[in-house]
């Protein structure tokens, strides 16, 4: 199966460059996601769940329309109204959890200390409270530097511990998903 083309541009509004980046993904479901960067940093994000076939080259054409209309789209909203769109975006904060609940195979993304609160928190919650102990202790006797994440293949599932904002989570991963490439995701976010 062929996947819709993406598209890649700057939008100056304001004095300000933002960079726009339309996709369309596969998995976990199929999407148009447009994202808008400015300074680095991810600003906003659309995302619209594209629920027709992809399964002739007729099908791919409209799909690549799709992709290309919620771009333009976007753009002429930046253009067009640059300030309001800067106060809007400006405003938006996706939390930790949000953005980590993101990645493709993530089932579940759980604050580690939250779940050790509760009264007989789950053996894996334990776990991974160790494996962040082992972490810090490798961090404060070598010079590698913060350990960010950490892996857990256990009878209960798959799971990465991911340190952000000072908090530590547990991602539970989806049986089928492939723990490297949520890993390389995870490092990402």
């Amino acid at each position: 199966m062929r996947i819709p083309a993406g598209r890649t541009s700057s939008i100056r509004a304001l004095n300000k460059v933002f960079i726009l980046q339309t996709e369309f993904l596969v998995k976990p479901r199929p999407r148009i996601v447009t994202a808008v960067a400015l300074e680095g940093q991810i600003i906003h994000k659309v995302e619209r769940t594209y629920d027709n076939a992809l399964e002739t080259e007729e099908d791919l054409k409209v799909a690549e329309a799709a992709v290309i209309a919620q771009h333009q789209n976007l753009a002429k909203k930046m253009q067009t109204n640059g300030a309001d769109f800067i106060k809007q975006t400006r405003s938006i904060k996706i939390s930790t959890v949000d953005r980590l609940a993101l990645i493709p195979g993530i089932s579940v993304v759980s604050d580690i200390q939250e779940k050790l609160a509760a009264p007989n928190p789950h053996g894996v919650y334990v776990q991974a409270k160790y494996v962040s102990e082992i972490a810090d202790a490798i961090t404060n006797s070598t010079k590698m530097g913060p350990i960010k994440l950490g892996a857990i293949l256990s009878e209960q599932g798959k799971f990465i511990i991911s340190r952000s904002d000072g908090k530590d989570f547990l991602l539970s991963l989806k049986p089928e998903a492939d723990i490297a490439e949520v890993l390389s995701e995870a490092m990402k976010a």
